[in-house]
Order: C-alpha cells, then structure tokens, then sequence
C-alpha cells in the first residue's frame, strides 16, 4: 500500500507543496482547474452556481473545493494498485482553508466521516489560504423564490418518490442532482421535464451539478468503485439549501434497507457494505456541518420506511406507475451494453436492482426493463451474476435462525446506529427485518 500526499489547490497562484518520502507519492489537484489536459476533473459547479445566483459563504466555499477533491481523489487512485490488499488506500489531503479556526477543530471528525464512508484512511492536513478568489455578492434576497427545502435527486427510485411527495404537499422545492458520462443526466433531465409536465415550472428548481474526475490523466490510475461520491452529492445539495438561507431544510430520501446497508455476508464488509446514506455518516456530516456554522436541517425522511413502503406509501400513485419505470436504481446499468442493449438499462442481479424488484412486487407497481429477468429465469448462484442473490439467500437463512438480540447486533455491527431511545433502536432492526422480507417475498423462498 502506497501512501498518497494530496495537495489541494482553488488557484494557480497557490505554491504550497509538501516533501514526501521515497516511498510516498504526490500528487496536485487543482479544484480551481476544471478544463483543458492538465485538469484533474471537469466541472459545471460554479458557473452553474453563478447561473442562479447562488452565492455561498467562505465555509460553504471552502467545503465545496474539498469535496470536488475528495470525489477526485477516490476516482483517479485505483484500489488495487495502490490500496492494501486491493482495497483500503492512504491519503494525506493539504486543504486550504479561509478560516482555518473553523475546520482544524473537524479536522477528526472529517477524517473519521470519510474513513467510515470509502473504507480507505484519510489524513488531513487543513492550511491557511493566502489569497481570496471573487466570489458573488450576496444580495438582500437570497430566495428569491422562497424556496422552502432542498432534496437531492438522483434519478433513482427512491429520490423519485420523495420529489413527488413534496410536490403533493405543495412544497416549494429545489432539487439537487449530480451526473458524470452516462446515462444519468439523461435519466434525471427527463425526469424533471415530467415533472415540470405535472406540477408546471414553477412548481420546483432543478439543479444538475456536472462533475467527472480525469481517469485519462497521465498521473492517475481509473477507480471502478465511487464510494466517496456521496460526500460531494450531499455537499452540493447542503451547499444550495444554506445559500438559500440558515433555514431551509435539506433532505436526503432513501429508503431504511439500503441506508442501513447491512452486509449480507461476512465477506462483504468492505467493496459491498456502501454507507452513502448510514445513519452515522449523516450524523457525522451534521456535526460537522453545525461546527462549520452551516445549520440547516438535514432529514432522511424514509429512514423507517422499505422501498416497498415508500412506493405503496407514495402520494401520487398515478404518476409513480407511469413514470417509475424511467428511473435508474442500478449499480452498473452501463454494462447493459455488452448484452447487446443500449447503456442505461438496469441488470436486474445487483443488490440495488434485487431490492427494487422485491419494492416492485410489493407494491404491484412493475414495468420496468432489466438486462436479466432474475424471477423467470435467475442466473446460477455459482456466477458472478448470482452472486448478490446468493449472499441475499444466505442472509436471510441466517436472520430467520437468529434472536431478536443477535439481528440487532447485525445492525448495530454494520456502524454505529445513533438512537435516542430503546423504541428508536428498535424501529432501525425493524425496518432491516421488513425489507430482508420484501426480497425474500421476491426470491419466493
């Protein structure tokens, strides 16, 4: 395992460098460079937030910067060249900062918020920004069109249904999405333009934040896994909400299985136990974004719900039928292609698209194309296709031979789960039990 010295840059007039030993390695990503061969990453970000004048504070700035490097450094450092035993890598990030009072005192807790989410070690380094880049002047009316909540949406099932409850009940929203190459931006365009068809324009603003890491950069290696991803999604969407103003809220929906991501096997404590909405991880983020004098409410409102239940749940029943379908909940729907399929189209074997199919079943709610029609006809268990349904088997045997107390351990031992109460705990094992359930409702075991 090698480790990594990063030296975050906003601008070409930062000098600041580090000596590294000959073991080490170095390497300059310059946030500020978003174009031409020498970037390490191509992004809207900024002028998208001028488009709409939103501007943000220094923190709010500074946080921004830092994630693009976060979400850069994950994708151009491969895991199994650099990371110890092809998984776990070692970063030191040199971050500038403008008020570097505010972010050594999270240095910690922003180490321990990334460690838990990408399974590598990150050590930052936090340094005090020498020069100041123009940013938009705040004006006397910051919403303008009184926004009321933020909500990310990605173009996933779940992200769907949450935007559809907020419209149902009338709130002013702003939708937050995030797209590299793909398939995505056409997923969520199309997406927003229905809704837009439903509830008319001004109902809602849509927000697509285009960030794609250089993986053809001659100093970087291609990363296949994205796990610190969702630390710049929820900073872009966290980052709207505050420049809207201290008081609107920002809401991350996801249903209660996935969020809690408990690993189905043993083996799968590392690539496969994702934590990108762990009630931990967004109790972390919240402290650190309260030290960070950012304090609007983040909710996960679908923390005690399956997905089944968010879609039998969902307020507008009509539209979820005919538009659910479109929506993208695949881990790697871009290898549709190599069945012969146009990319975009969802494989029906990972674990995302298990737990969508059993939701689907749930709620009677079905036409939606996938690569593979596990219910017809399920790949062998002993391919690498079969293998989330094996591990899904295998799980549900194990908590259907477990007590009470053992199933809690389970959840508990996937990262600290924090509750207030002995019923909040509880409710955290019950929303895991119901939506093992629904997939084993699914695979009719």
């Amino acid at each position: 395992m090698n480790t990594w010295n990063i030296i975050l840059k906003q601008d070409s007039k930062d000098t600041f460098s580090v000596a590294v030993a000959s073991d080490q390695k170095k390497l300059i990503i310059n946030t500020g460079l978003t174009s031409g061969f020498e970037a390490m990453l191509s992004t809207n970000l900024f002028t998208e937030l001028r488009r709409h004048n939103l501007a943000v504070g220094s923190n709010i700035n500074d946080l921004l910067h830092l994630a693009l490097g976060v979400y850069t450094t994950d994708q151009i450092i491969s895991r199994r060249y650099y990371g110890f035993q092809g998984w776990s890598r070692h970063f030191k990030l040199f971050a500038p900062v403008s008020d570097i009072d505010d972010w050594v005192p999270c240095q910690k807790s922003i180490e321990d918020l990334l460690s838990f989410l990408s399974g590598d070690k990150w050590e930052i380094t936090f340094r005090q920004k020498i020069w100041e880049q123009k940013r938009i002047e705040l004006s006397t009316d910051t919403n303008p069109r009184k926004i009321q909540t933020v909500s990310l949406f990605s173009g996933g099932m779940d992200s769907f249904i949450g935007a559809l409850d907020l419209l149902e009940d009338k709130v002013k929203v702003a939708f937050v999405s995030h797209y590299k190459r793909g398939s995505e931006s056409g997923v969520q365009s199309k997406l927003y333009e229905e809704l837009s068809k439903k509830y008319g324009k001004p109902s809602f603003v849509s927000h697509q934040f285009y960030v794609q890491p250089n993986q053809k950069h001659k100093d970087t290696s291609k990363e296949g896994s994205s796990r610190a991803r969702s630390f710049l999604f929820m900073c872009l969407g966290l980052s709207v909400a505050n420049s809207l103003g201290p008081d609107v809220d920002f809401i991350i929906p996801e249903n209660g299985l996935i969020s809690l991501n408990v690993p189905l096997t043993g083996t799968r404590l590392s690539s496969h136990s994702t934590r990108t909405t762990h009630p931990y991880y967004l109790s972390l983020f919240k402290e650190i974004m309260v030290a960070l004098g950012v304090g609007n409410p983040i909710t996960n409102p679908y923390q005690f719900r399956t997905k089944g239940e968010m879609m039998v749940q969902c307020k507008n029943q009509k539209l979820l039928k005919d538009l659910g379908s479109q929506t993208l909940s695949c881990s790697h729907s871009e290898l549709s292609r190599y069945a012969g399929l146009s990319p975009g189209i969802q494989c029906g074997y990972c674990v995302p698209c298990l737990i969508r199919q059993a939701a689907e079943k749930k709620s009677k709610i079905n036409g939606t194309k996938y690569v593979h029609s596990v219910g017809k006809s399920p790949p062998s268990q002993t391919s690498q296709s079969g293998s989330d349904i094996r591990a899904f088997k295998l799980a549900i045997e194990r908590m259907n031979s477990r007590s009470e107390h053992s199933i809690m351990f389970d959840v508990l031992n996937s990262g600290p789960v924090p509750f207030d109460t002995e019923s909040e705990l509880i409710e955290y094992v019950e929303v895991y039990k119901r939506g093992m359930y629904e997939v084993k409702e699914f695979l009719k075991m």
